[in-house]
């Protein structure tokens, strides 16, 4: 698979833009390698996919995707960034584990985690502005009197803005419209429309803003160390009374933090975060002897005959077909 890396500043465009869709989550977590660092974990059958629509400069960023099958993204974001996602609502999704209702927009900010679980078919225009360059912008007044955003983002609380839902519905459609007009190439006027569009989408959505404040802060914090702690341990493959005991909590708070922040219980979620693992590694394999048996065994699958079981209700094939195949390249190079 092709991944947008950076290239020599005299080499770059001054404005990217292009389209992208991977089928699988063995490629879904490298397509913004330089925006986030995240995994993408597969929840239910069906065909995954997840098509974005992009554009970006080298401080801001704006795109829109579609979920295929239903998952589950853990993660941050890069850098000193910040992002502004504006759902459009045809589908269920829950950010930190609440569903979002019209007029509450999911903010985040680097050094904050992020927790998505999305269905499929969900949508949504989602904005990344440098954090620097975003706060003196419109700290300065140049587009308007000026705007504190640092106090805004500073609270660690902070995940969701309330906004009028008709202003939500206007800017989804106005940026969605923005990224079919925009084309890669070294045209200044073009970036500088395209980045003073965002900070004025930015400054529209956040002035009369107030924040709504995350009351499931316990849950998220205990299934954020469940996951620290899973992936701290060798093998990969922790059972649940184990993980209490480590986290000195009862498996029934386990079970509502899990059923809070993701929608499932620890069991599900770490047997599916695993059959990803392990898809990803069959997917990903060129060493002509490679076995199912021993990557099955690597992520704790033991008994063989439940784990292609599992594995085909998920992914739909087979381990042993994933093994054969070759991977390919679903992403073509960006040529600007």
């Amino acid at each position: 698979m092709s991944v947008i890396k950076p290239v020599p500043t005299q080499q770059s465009p001054l404005l990217l833009a292009g389209h992208t869709q991977t089928v699988d989550p063995a490629e879904d977590n490298e397509i913004f390698d330089l925006l986030f660092d995240y995994e993408t974990v597969q929840l239910a059958q069906g065909a995954f996919s997840r098509k974005v629509q992009f554009a970006g400069t080298h401080r801001s960023a704006l795109y829109l995707e579609e979920y295929g099958a239903s998952s589950h993204n853990f993660g941050h974001l890069r850098g000193n960034r910040l992002g502004i996602c504006l759902p459009i609502l045809d589908k269920e999704a829950k950010w930190w584990g609440r569903s979002i209702s019209e007029g509450h927009v999911p903010i985040n900010h680097s050094g904050r985690t992020i927790q998505g679980t999305y269905k499929s078919g969900q949508r949504h225009v989602v904005m990344i502005l440098d954090r620097t360059w975003c706060a003196e912008q419109l700290g300065n007044g140049f587009l308007g009197h000026s705007l504190e955003i640092n106090t805004i983002f500073n609270s660690k609380k902070s995940s969701f803005i309330e906004i009028a839902p008709r202003r939500v519905r206007r800017w989804a459609q106005r940026l969605c419209s923005l990224l079919t007009q925009i084309s890669p190439g070294s045209d200044e006027a073009q970036k500088a429309m395209f980045e003073k569009e965002l900070l004025t989408a930015a400054r529209s959505l956040l002035e009369p803003s107030e924040i709504s404040q995350f009351d499931n802060s316990a849950s998220k914090q205990l299934v954020e160390a469940a996951l620290l702690l899973a992936d701290a341990t060798q093998p990969p493959v922790l059972s649940i009374s184990a993980l209490c005991a480590n986290l000195n909590v009862s498996r029934r708070t386990l079970e509502l933090a899990f059923r809070t922040i993701i929608g499932k219980s620890p069991l599900q979620f770490f047997t599916d975060r695993r059959l990803c693992r392990a898809y990803i590694d069959l997917k990903q394999s060129d060493d002509a002897s490679a076995r199912v048996t021993d990557i099955a065994l690597s992520y704790g699958f033991t008994e063989l005959g439940r784990f292609a079981h599992r594995y085909h209700k998920i992914f739909g094939e087979l381990p042993s077909e994933t093994l054969r195949q070759r991977p390919e390249k679903f992403i073509r190079p960006i040529e600007v």
